[in-house]
């Protein structure tokens, strides 16, 4: 039989294939037309070689192999001729179909079958893997992670930067993606950053990784904490040769392109130092891979007074109202409160890495991990601010695994690991304890400006500490056409969070003069019940545990059919209480001191066909999907709110004008330190900590509370056709079995406005309960060509349709309860997620020509284009719900539309008003709704607009290669954003902050329920974003030596 390339013949041939447990190690299935034999398995880069026997039904496999490749492997049966599949890479998640037909042993040649390329694989789910050959064909400037997330369609990214940066898959909530490293968890294990890291900025370095895998539908029963997106990364491993690199980067202003405003960029610098090194100790035995990254920046803060030039401006206060205020703060109070113009933030990024592998023999594979990173972030509070309010995030993690991968028998496979984890982190602000101040200025135009000095309130007492232990034990039993998989996960948790929002304080001021006589609005402070210096009394101290059960069955029914039945359970338990709040059982009938305790059953099915071809034009193709029940991960602080503030522990109270049992704000020398703590410390204040159990407000968790689940399930054809294009066609549909909400038990409907809406008292209690609506479909189109074996172009379009019930955008209960927009009280409905992306194209070309000796020169293009987040109109009605709740945070009652000037259920400002007014709602979208009231989430900010660009050159060295081997240069150019150079007006990104526009403006409602409507502010939160240069274009040029 002629030697010859049967890529298409495999892609059809379908039989099993390689799929990654969660430990990211792979599985190699396939199968023979001969009933006994021996399959031999060689992995190149290390020698690692393993032999297994062929089954009575044709069928083999090998479990627990490194990923990536080559692989060699020799099927020898009697009375046929050997047989050799070369250059076989198996990537995670995903299938490597491979299929021997052994020539008899009279035949003249030996066959050789080549094995696919990883993006040729597929698998049961929906996802995408990069390789380092793809990974390295993707233009970034972050060189973040989600700039390789976002290669999968139905993945969005905002256009933020370090723990700002959010990832949504499907118009999933950003906190809901899992992680891993090297099958390790790497989320933020108490859930405070929008990136979901523990970092503040990537995790992990890009020149450590080897294969990045995005997964939505992960049906693999291994695999858990999937309601959002599936991200799991390998890291390289050392081989037979000895590899290293090293990259640097740095660039400043001039690689930015000017401001939308026209501006310059402000002036920052950044650097990035890489380094890897990897080899043999032992030839074929023992091996290592060691990394290093330094990343340092110094950010722009975007932001200034009106009239300074900055990109965005305040409304109200130029610089001279800036100035005035600080001298009052610091004459009278005698606090400086640093600069307010051209400020910067300081980010830092350390990370070491290390892994040793040790082939013991050909049965037994060990292997080590070490991993530490140190970053430091100082970032800002809010538009207008004062240098010392700036605050700092300085976590560090460590991380150590060992693992063992075992065969005892040809058919029994093991593997076995211990996994240590450990977060700290102890936030700090400038200002220290002196309180948050703000300063309202009003111009007497209409326009105002909130101004912040001090301390930052949610850093004063703010120290994390979470040390996990995960311990994995797995085996695979094969049995020819049924390969059966069945293991035990256990994790155990321990989390410190000592945190007192508002410990120094915080104290609004409603004027500039006000501030000056110490005559507050609003007051509120923290301060603990056993004394004002014992913040460690209130810390939230707890355990989680989790324990996983799975079994599971991929059978191979045929060449064409194989299909994966599998069942997960997962158990999660806190085993200590909060502490309890007597008066909160009084008044509610239930203890605040609930456990978090639940289990959920998760059966999951998946399949995958070869469909015969049915016309001339389809030349082989694949049917796959599947159903499954998905627990989800969500952050533990979100937990932790029940052990932080169960109520007896700390005393918060709130104040309003100046109330006389505190009196004004003190200068400074009225007693030692004033004006700090002036609530207690002041002689003239009467005010006495409220002694525990007097309050029956607590946090707590809903008795039946369960954590978030969904049933996901996808169909999806893959198709080859004339001409080599890869045409695949998907449906996912996501549907809520549980969701996470917020519930006030103390809620109060204390009357009803004009539109029939209520006005409510809110009682303080907050509890984590569950909602069963919300869902999410999402239809994508997709299709690759190569062209010339050197020029890849993909183009797809996804289409997402995602409804929940709460955004939960924050990590305190109190401000994700206070900040979701709504209509009446708690009658919340599922509606447009505030996280969905309804339309997405994506398109990318990758083209590699030598223009000088052997040397590679690659260009590589994406273009994205998509709608904008959804935002909702709401009123703004000043610090306070129209409803008159206290837990319904100002500006986010969904705004109710006039019907004209004569509405009854409006009163207007006067006549003027009321034709400007209907004049601005006639001319814009919100006519659509007069009469009524706004939806959430009714309408889009911008469509967005990107093409980035990467110009890749080598450099090869073979004068060097005799000493050192093979060697080169590498030279990155990467243009993010090219269309702003090409056209200012391009590549412009517009967002509503926390997508809510407060344009109807209110002075409350009159004593009969009627708004009272004065104006109309048109773009209300509209802010372009430029923070780390989103809305210009942007250039690295990095310089790689590769060994």
């Amino acid at each position: 039989m002629i030697k010859r390339l049967l890529l298409a013949a495999i892609l059809t041939s379908l039989s099993w294939a390689g799929f990654a447990d969660t430990d990211t190690t792979a599985t190699l299935k396939g199968s023979v037309n001969a009933s006994s034999g021996k399959v031999t398995i060689v992995y190149e880069p290390t020698g690692l070689t393993k032999t297994g026997s062929i089954g009575s039904d044709g069928n083999f496999s090998f479990s627990f192999l490194p990923v990536g490749g080559p692989y060699t492997v020799t099927v020898t049966s009697d009375g046929y001729k050997p047989a050799t599949a070369e250059d076989i890479y198996l990537a995670i998640y995903q299938n490597t179909p491979l299929r021997f037909s052994l020539a008899s042993a009279g035949a003249m040649e030996e066959v050789v079958v080549t094995g696919t390329k990883i993006a040729d694989a597929q698998g049961f789910g929906t996802g995408t893997t990069l390789d380092r050959q793809a990974i390295e064909a993707v233009p970034t400037v972050e060189r973040s992670i989600a700039d390789y997330a976002r290669m999968d369609p139905r993945v969005n990214i905002n256009a933020a930067s370090s723990r700002s940066l959010e990832i949504s898959a499907m118009g999933a909530n950003n906190r809901f993606n899992d992680f891993q490293i090297d099958g390790v968890s790497f989320n933020d294990p108490f859930g405070l950053n929008a990136n979901g890291f523990g970092t503040m900025r990537n995790p992990v370095s890009m020149d450590f990784i080897d294969q990045i895998a995005v997964d939505l539908t992960p049906y693999d029963v291994t695999r858990g904490n999937a309601t959002g997106a599936s991200i799991s990364v390998v890291t390289k491993s050392g081989s037979n040769e000895f590899d290293g690199s090293i990259y640097y980067t740095k660039r400043d202003e001039s690689q930015v392109g000017d401001q939308p405003n026209g501006n310059a960029f402000p002036p920052f610098s950044e650097d990035i130092t890489s380094v890897t090194l990897s080899g043999p100790i032992i030839k074929d035995t023992l091996f290592f891979f060691l990394g290093y990254e330094e990343f340092n920046r110094e950010e722009p803060y975007n932001y200034g007074p009106k009239g300074s030039g900055a990109l965005n401006e305040s409304e109200a206060a130029t610089a001279a109202i800036f100035q005035t205020i600080a001298d009052i703060a610091q004459n009278t109070y005698g606090f400086d409160p640093g600069g307010f113009e051209n400020l910067s933030f300081p980010e830092t990024h350390k990370e070491y890495t290390g892994k040793l592998t040790y082939n013991l023999n050909d049965y037994n594979r060990f292997e080590l991990n070490y991993s530490n990173s140190k970053d430091s972030l100082a970032q800002g509070v809010n538009l207008n601010t004062f240098e010392n309010t700036i605050y700092t995030k300085p976590p560090e993690i460590t991380r150590y695994s060992a693992t063992w991968y075992g065969d005892l028998t040809d058919q029994l496979r093991v593997k076995a690991k211990y996994t240590n984890y450990e977060l700290k982190e102890d936030d700090s602000s400038a200002g220290g304890t002196f309180p948050e101040v703000r300063v309202t200025y009003d111009d007497g135009m209409g326009n105002s400006d909130d101004i912040y000095l001090g301390g930052e309130k949610y850093r004063a007492v703010n120290f994390i500490n979470v040390t996990s232990d995960f311990f994995t034990l797995k085996f695979d039993y094969d049995m020819g056409e049924h390969l059966l998989t069945a293991g035990l996960d256990y994790e155990k948790s321990t989390v410190v969070n000592e945190f007192l929002a508002r410990y120094n304080g915080e104290v609004r001021f409603d004027s500039i003069a006000d501030f000056a006589a110490g005559n507050w609005a609003y007051l509120r402070f923290q301060v603990p019940t056993a004394g004002l210096n014992e913040v460690g009394s209130t810390a939230a101290n707890f355990d989680v545990k989790k324990t996983t059960l799975y079994a599971q069955d991929v059978w191979s029914v045929n060449s064409d059919l194989t299909l994966q039945f599998g069942l997960r359970w997962d158990k999660l338990k806190t085993p200590t209480s909060p502490a309890v709040n007597p008066a909160f059982e009084t008044a509610y009938g239930f203890t605040n001191a609930q456990q978090f305790d639940y289990s959920v059953l998760q059966p999951r099915f998946s399949f995958e066909l070869a469909l015969p071809p049915s016309i001339n034009l389809i030349e082989s193709a694949t049917l796959r999907g599947g159903i499954g029940l998905f627990l989800g991960r969500f952050p533990n602080v979100w937990l932790g709110n029940a052990y932080s503030r169960p109520g007896p522990l700390s005393d918060y109270p709130s104040f309003t004008n100046t109330d006389p049992a505190i009196g004004p704000m003190p200068a400074a020398g009225a007693y030692a330190d004033s004006p700090r703590f002036f609530w207690l410390l002041n002689p003239s204040s009467t005010y006495t900590i409220a002694p525990p159990g007097s309050s029956s407000s607590s946090q707590y968790v809903d008795p039946d509370f369960e954590g978030p689940s969904s049933w996901r399930t996808n169909l999806a054809v893959d198709m080859w056709l004339a001409g080599d294009y890869q045409v695949s066609v998907e449906v996912n549909h996501d549907q809520v079995n549980k969701a996470l909400a917020y519930e006030d038990p103390g809620l109060t409907k204390t009357g009803t406005l004009a539109d029939g809406r209520g006005t409510y008292s809110t009682s303080g209690s907050l509890g984590l309960t569950n909602t069963n609506d919300g869902r999410a479909t999402a239809f994508t189109f997709s299709v690759r060509k190569t062209f010339f074996d050197s020029l890849n172009v993909m183009a797809a379009y996804t289409h997402t349709s995602a409804d929940d019930v709460w955004d939960l955008t924050s990590s305190q209960a109190e401000s994700s309860y206070g900040y979701q927009q709504r209509w009446d009280g708690d009658h919340l409905g599922a509606t447009t997620s505030q996280y969905e992306i309804e339309h997405r194209f994506i398109a990318t070309m990758d083209y590699t020509i030598q223009l000088f000796g052997n040397n590679d020169t690659r260009f590589a293009l994406v273009f994205n284009r998509q709608s904008g987040e959804p935002y909702s109109v709401t009123f703004d009605n000043g610090r306070n719900s129209i409803t008159g709740a206290s837990g319904f945070y100002g500006g986010y009652d969904l705004a109710y539309i006039p019907s004209g000037v004569s509405d009854p259920n409006v009163q207007f400002a006067n006549a003027a008003a009321a034709q400007n007014i209907m004049q601005y709602i006639d001319g814009s979208n919100l006519a659509a709704y007069k009469g009524t009231y706004v939806p959430r989430d009714a309408f889009r900010d911008p469509w967005q607009t990107r093409l980035d660009l990467r110009i890749t050159q080598e450099i090869r060295f073979p004068q060097f290669a005799e000493a050192i081997g093979e060697n080169r240069a590498i030279i990155y150019f990467d243009i993010v954003n090219l269309g702003n150079l090409l056209d200012s007006g391009s590549g412009i990104v517009k967002r509503h902050d926390f997508n809510t526009s407060a344009q109807i403006i209110t002075n409350g409602t009159t004593s009969d329920g009627k708004f009272i409507v004065t104006g109309i502010d048109e773009d209300d939160s509209l802010k372009t974003e430029s923070d780390v240069g989103q809305s210009s274009w942007q250039m690295r040029l990095g310089f790689k030596y590769e060994f």
